[in-house]
This record gives structure tokens, sequence and C-alpha cells, in this order.
């Protein structure tokens, strides 16, 4: 799954960044502060980045990312700010269980077996002389 920088020229970043950018946007929404270009090199905010991309990596070992942003998108998780938040796992549970029940839903099973006939559409009867021959030796 790729995921796309808002802060890095549009460049694919991983699953961690790209959910560490998330909590930084709502942090500094909180902060009143404005996230500007690599805001992570930035002295005010490398100690928060680091130590939020440290928890998202362990995050993303545990959950899918896609239910990690869909539970940061959650409407529970208006006022949280942190990745280490208590009730975050919880919710991030929820969106993996509903993931995992949508693929579920997908799949389908497919019979592979080799041993299968198949119908043939070689019924057609020829109109040459050899085939009327052997219709009149068939019928007498």
């Amino acid at each position: 799954m790729k995921f796309i920088s808002r802060y890095s020229n549009n460049k694919e970043v991983s699953a961690a960044q790209y959910i560490t950018e998330i909590i930084c946007e709502k942090k500094a929404k909180l902060d009143k502060k404005d996230i500007h270009y690599k805001f992570w090199l930035n002295k005010e905010w490398s100690a928060f980045y680091r130590n939020q991309i440290a928890t998202a990596n362990k995050l993303v070992k545990q959950y899918s990312p896609l239910a990690i942003v869909k539970a940061l998108q959650d409407s529970k998780t208006v006022n949280t700010y942190s990745l280490r938040a208590p009730m975050l796992k919880a919710i991030i549970e929820h969106h993996q269980k509903i993931l995992d029940s949508q693929n579920k839903e997908f799949s389908k099973d497919i019979d592979r077996s080799s041993h299968k006939k198949y119908k043939t559409n070689n019924n057609k009867k020829s109109n040459n002389i050899l085939s009327k021959l052997e219709d009149i030796d068939n019928e007498s």
C-alpha cells in the first residue's frame, strides 16, 4: 500500500511515517501551530515526531496500516493527540475486525481440480461426400 506524504513534496513514505504525520497534524491543530515542509527536522517537532514514529512502527507490526488510519479518522478519536492513547488500541482493533470481515466477504473458493470434463462443441456434421455416405450407411 502506497502512502503519499503531504509534507515532503508528495513523495512516498512508509505507513508509520504517514500515520505519524496524521497524529502531528492533530497535535498542531490543538496547539494552533502550522506544520510546514519537512517539519520533523524542526527542533520544536523532532522529539514529538521521533516519539510517535516509534509507536507507529509498533502498531503497524500488529495491525493493518489502513485500520490505524481509519481509527485516527474515527469520530471517537477526535481528541486523540498521541498514538499511545489508552483507548486508541481498542478503536484500531475494531477497525481491523471490520477490514478483516470485508476481506473475507470478497474471497471466493475456486475449484482448481485438474480432472474436469468439458463438453465438446463438435456436434456439427460436415456436408462433404464422405459424411453423406456415412449417413446413408447408418440409416440402413
